[in-house]
């Protein structure tokens, strides 16, 4: 593929987080009046909607419902995973540019049985035909679902040589962007009643305050804290998959070099290398602009975090540059 086409597959598979954006700013009250489309011209979307390439969640219902009739159904090869607001849409819709990878239809889906995930996945005769093309055909499991142990679990009894990438955020920097995250999916004005929101200091003081004995206030259904603890979340899946199964990467080597990390994961998988231009546009980036965080709140967290770093090390053998 040259760039254009490149780009042009970049834009169907990132168009419904597009889209998804658009909608999560209208009814967060994070879009201005101006910028609010008439009601053709979100008629004339909600339509677009139906038709879409890739998904970021659960894709139309008749969509999948039609897809049942196709035949019997792979399930992924490979799973990229990580946890959330750690760049896994941004890397999902690169890896997903491969030319021997056939995405699903959706990137998040959370059904317990590994089973339910065929109806994302192209049918056997699908994935023979793009392999007779092209030479293989691999669809990967691309979702931040780290800590979900029964994705875990399960996928290891109905796939256990299965090939995990596990991508991790620096645990600090990963909270400022979930802090983020809340402010907007809180909404403008229910953010601005709520004191633990009104700033990132106030938010760590308040998470900090109430681990482990209160969960945090949460609109992701992630627990800001928990979500940044990795060391038994990787065990785990090292203990299903076996350590040689498991590749750990630090997403921050993505953010600086987008095709040389790209590369690792696709060796490890089995698939040949693959260059493709790096675009300017980030992929789910949040749309709201918030101050950026203040220094004390970094140093408590980053001093909350050492110990469980400590013990990611000691599993990893390795560390990264986190600090």
């Amino acid at each position: 593929m040259d760039a254009a086409a490149i780009e042009r597959k970049r834009n169907r598979l990132s168009r419904a987080y597009q889209l998804e954006s658009e909608y999560w700013r209208m009814r967060t009250g994070y879009m201005s009046d101006h910028e609010l489309p008439s009601k053709w011209q979100y008629a004339a979307k909600l339509l677009e909607y139906q038709f879409l390439h890739h998904y970021f969640g659960e894709p139309p219902s008749w969509r999948t419902f039609l897809r049942q009739l196709d035949g019997r159904r792979t399930l992924p090869d490979f799973c990229v995973i990580g946890p959330i607001k750690s760049g896994t849409s941004d890397l999902a819709v690169n890896i997903l540019l491969h030319p021997n990878i056939m995405a699903p239809l959706a990137k998040e889906f959370y059904r317990p049985d590994p089973e339910e995930w065929r109806i994302f996945y192209p049918t056997e005769r699908q994935k023979k035909d793009h392999a007779a093309c092209h030479g293989l055909a691999l669809s990967p499991f691309l979702a931040p679902y780290l800590h979900k142990m029964d994705v875990t679990y399960r996928l290891s009894q109905v796939q256990p040589n299965t090939k995990i990438v596990l991508t991790l955020r620096d645990p600090v920097k990963r909270v400022y962007s979930q802090w983020k995250w809340e402010v907007f999916l809180s909404g403008n004005k229910h953010a601005a009643e709520l004191p633990f929101l009104s700033s990132f200091s106030a938010y760590v003081d308040r998470a900090l305050a109430v681990f482990p004995d209160y969960p945090m206030y949460t609109t992701t259904g992630f627990d800001v804290l928990q979500t940044s603890i990795y060391w038994q979340a990787v065990s785990y899946w090292m203990e299903c998959f076996g350590r040689n199964q498991v590749l750990v990467l630090d997403v921050a080597d993505y953010f600086s070099d987008n095709n040389g990390f790209l590369n690792r994961i696709y060796e490890f998988v089995g698939l040949p290398g693959f260059e493709c231009p790096a675009s300017s546009h980030k992929i789910n980036e949040n749309p709201i602009v918030l101050p950026p965080p203040d220094q004390q709140s970094l140093d408590k967290l980053g001093g909350f975090f050492k110990p469980y770093n400590e013990k990611l090390w000691g599993l990893l053998g390795r560390e990264f540059d986190w600090s």
